[in-house]
């Protein structure tokens, strides 16, 4: 579908639409992140665009990629993207703006820089993020940027524990679809789309195709690791964590007996 198009099935997400980002690290549920949201008749877009947001410009050029390859939703009001890059520049004032809603996320390190590296050996061993000093200096470095973006933004964003998601779905897309305002919750299963799976479009697994939230764990015991690359990991997660949980205007927290 053109631009044109999309503008015909729906010109009030086309002329006055709303932006939803997740801002968040590799192999931290993002895929099902996505897939989950995705699935709400409000928004459209459920994977990374791989691009960078500088000025209104981008904006349009987002919707002008998305719909290139995507029927438009007629029910629409949220264009969502996912980022996870430090190479993917986000400008604080895009995200200020009373249209714009953000969600901070982070996973344990332990899990995800060696998911992270056990995913970059399979796919280019000439990456750094393929070596767990690669692995875990991307993930220091990532979530460094996240914690120093949200101190732009006053408090006006959610913050989610990646675990959550999997461990308990429901009240976690409960208290995110109450404070973005959705009267219709999101789902806790999802569609599977034409890039679901496919390219660089996020997770390649067999299990986002299920549409189902997968609750098993992924086994790297067999991955070396220097235990000072997770202790400086480790280290990276409390702090950052912290000073994200002591700005967010909402949280789900895996040790919460409820959202807050």
């Amino acid at each position: 579908m053109s631009i044109v198009g999309a503008l015909t099935a729906n010109p009030a997400l086309v002329l006055r639409h709303r932006n939803l980002f997740l801002l968040s690290h590799m192999r931290a549920n993002t895929s099902l992140f996505g897939h989950l949201i995705g699935s709400h008749p409000l928004v459209e877009g459920y994977y990374e665009m791989h691009i960078g947001y500088y000025s209104w410009k981008s904006l349009w050029r987002q919707k002008l990629r998305h719909f290139a390859d995507h029927a438009a939703k007629p029910q629409a009001r949220y264009m969502f993207d996912k980022v996870l890059h430090d190479g993917h520049h986000v400008a604080p004032h895009l995200l200020q703006r009373t249209s714009t809603r953000a969600i901070f996320m982070l996973r344990k390190p332990d899990q995800s820089v060696r998911s992270l590296v056990a995913l970059f050996r399979q796919q280019n061993l000439a990456l750094p993020e393929a070596t767990p000093e690669g692995a875990t200096d991307y993930y220091v470095k990532r979530l460094q940027t996240l914690s120093t973006l949200a101190e732009s933004l006053s408090g006006r964003f959610f913050y989610l524990d990646a675990e959550c998601l999997v461990e308990r779905p429901d009240p976690t897309l409960a208290a995110l679809s109450e404070w973005l305002g959705f009267a219709q919750r999101i789902p806790s299963t999802y569609e599977t789309f034409s890039n679901t799976g496919r390219g660089d479009a996020g997770d390649h697994s067999q299990r986002l195709k299920s549409g189902t939230i997968d609750r098993s764990r992924s086994d790297y015991s067999g991955l070396a690791f220097d235990e000072s690359l997770l202790e400086q990991a480790r280290a990276a997660y409390a702090r950052h964590r912290a000073a994200l949980l002591g700005r967010a205007d909402a949280r789900v927290l895996t040790d919460d007996a409820h959202a807050t």
